[in-house]
């Protein structure tokens, strides 16, 4: 998963990766088609590079010869702790001679999802609706045994490599205050603390879905599923034109270095922003609470809105986590980003001179 921070930004890969290991029979040479790892994680998404033993995932695989469509067909697969395996619901054996090709995808039994040899298809996906991670495999090309693990572009303890990617993106916005203390040469100290009662992230996309196709066509090893090259994007979805919007109430205090969450993450449909401000805009409702020497001062209750799209963002892309920081000033600013001290001008309005002229009589 790529990591994108603002105003810093950073980028990690996400793997999640399964792998087969084999089971001999007594008095067989069939070896059995099994899958192992071992992870830790959270239902509300998958952190890390390693996939849960709590979760189960769906696999497709294609051989030469099968009869019928496929050789696994949606199969579910799920962790043994008793032998540390991961294992089909049905049982599987490799064939004598046909190498297979695997493809496995989260969560299991996800609707809106079609698989085929060459092709990927999410079809009328609500992110919004489910908030659940979606992840799809590269396809492994070419498997006729279990392998030892070296060399497959995943370093596990032996098998077919499945490796995940996330779908969807995934959205946080913090907030800061540029300082929140002050202490002027005079002795004056001034403290602030931000207090926010509500932010909503405003009109963005949360249905539609997205196609892909194998990037190129290897006899065997991991192979990347992309977007058709004629799609509008290669990092973003499809949208329907549904709109939606994320709200999270507070009150959230905000003070000292650390930034605190104001929206916390959620999933979303991979997007593109607009760099107008019409979709995908932010508003806060907030109160700035001023105390001057210690002594409560002044309380400022605001309103601010800002847009999402950013020069440095300009989507939210499909396997990017995209973490926004707010940064608050509690007063305004003025040259050089220092608080604006207010200051005098004093001048004297003249005199209005009136002449005037009259007779006196002695």
């Amino acid at each position: 998963m790529s990591i994108r921070k603002v105003i810093l930004s950073a980028a990690a890969l996400l793997m999640v990766f399964a792998s087969c290991t084999k089971n001999d029979l007594p008095g067989s040479e069939g070896r059995q088609v099994a899958f192992q790892t071992a992870a830790n994680g959270t239902r509300a998404g998958i952190e890390g590079t390693v996939f849960p033993t709590s979760e189960v995932f769906g696999v497709y695989a294609w051989a030469v010869g099968t009869i019928g469509d496929y050789f696994m067909d949606n199969e579910r697969v799920s962790y043994n702790p008793t032998d540390g395996v991961w294992r089909a619901s049905s049982t599987y054996y490799w064939p004598k001679n046909n190498t297979v090709d695997f493809f496995g995808y989260y969560p299991y039994g996800h609707s809106g999802l079609s698989v085929a040899p060459e092709k990927v298809t999410y079809t009328g996906i609500d992110v919004e609706a489910g908030q659940q991670d979606v992840m799809y495999s590269s396809k492994s090309v070419g498997y006729g045994d279990n392998p030892d693990g070296k060399g497959q572009g995943i370093d596990g303890s032996g098998g077919v490599p499945i490796l995940f990617h996330h779908a969807l993106s995934k959205v946080t916005v913090l907030a800061k205050l540029a300082f929140d203390r002050m202490e002027e040469e005079d002795g004056t100290v001034y403290e602030w603390e931000l207090n926010v009662s509500k932010a909503t992230i405003n009109n963005f996309y949360k249905k539609g879905g997205a196609e892909f196709i194998l990037a190129d066509e290897p006899t065997e090893g991991l192979v990347e599923w992309i977007k058709p090259m004629d799609a509008d994007s290669n990092r973003v979805w499809t949208n329907d034109g549904s709109l939606t919007s994320k709200t999270a109430t507070g009150p959230v205090v905000v003070k000292g270095e650390e930034p605190s969450v104001i929206i916390p993450e959620f999933f979303t449909l991979p997007q593109a922003l607009d760099s107008l401000g019409t979709h995908q805009t932010i508003t806060v409702d907030f109160t700035v609470k001023t105390k001057r020497n210690g002594v409560d001062f002044l309380n400022e209750t605001l309103t601010r809105s800002a847009r999402l799209y950013l020069e440095e963002i300009p989507a939210w892309e499909i396997n990017h986590k995209i973490i926004y920081t707010l940064l608050f000033s509690p007063v305004e600013l003025g040259p050089g980003g220092r608080p604006s001290v207010i200051t005098f001008d004093p001048a004297v309005d003249d005199w209005e001179v009136i002449n005037a002229s009259t007779v006196i009589n002695v």
